[in-house]
């Protein structure tokens, strides 16, 4: 539990200079890693079962996943939880449908470097198009009107 604590803090203190941030384009490595299609835009959600935020937001990020076009838009989780056991066992217990990535070595999370947890990337063509930390009342909502703002359509 305190190597969980120390990672995410490293990541608060670290972040501020190298986090993704709109415009940012994604390295090769996690392009890679996450497979992402290029032809469409991937909201991606790194979480992790210690963080009480992702708990209450999954869900509702869960049901807006399954109401994309997934031809134009997908959700991909990034679970950095280190015991990928545990990660599963989160992920089963919220019963979430999309593709998730496991990242126990927190490469994945190191090379993002998110400010804060939860983390929404919205990805498209390999360039950061916006980026949201933390606790957010309301995601699906959110998300929804994040996506007509960059013009996209449910």
């Amino acid at each position: 539990m305190f190597k969980k604590w120390l990672v995410a803090l490293a990541i608060l203190l670290s972040a501020n200079a190298q986090a993704y941030q709109q415009g940012d384009s994604l390295s090769p490595f996690a392009q890679q890693q996450l497979g992402l299609n290029p032809e469409a835009v991937t909201i991606i959600d790194f979480f992790a079962e210690w963080c009480v935020s992702c708990r209450e937001e999954l869900p509702e990020v869960n049901q807006l996943a399954q109401q994309l076009d997934a031809s134009q838009m997908t959700v991909l989780g990034v679970d950095v939880d280190e015991d990928v056991e545990v990660a599963k066992a989160f992920q089963q217990e919220l019963g979430l449908t999309f593709p998730v990535v496991n990242d126990p070595e927190q490469t994945l999370v190191e090379d993002f470097q998110p400010i804060g947890m939860p983390a929404l990337y919205y990805v498209y063509q390999g360039k950061v198009l916006k980026v949201r930390y933390g606790a957010i009342n309301h995601i699906g909502q959110v998300i929804m009107d994040d996506l007509k703002e960059l013009g996209l359509a449910l």
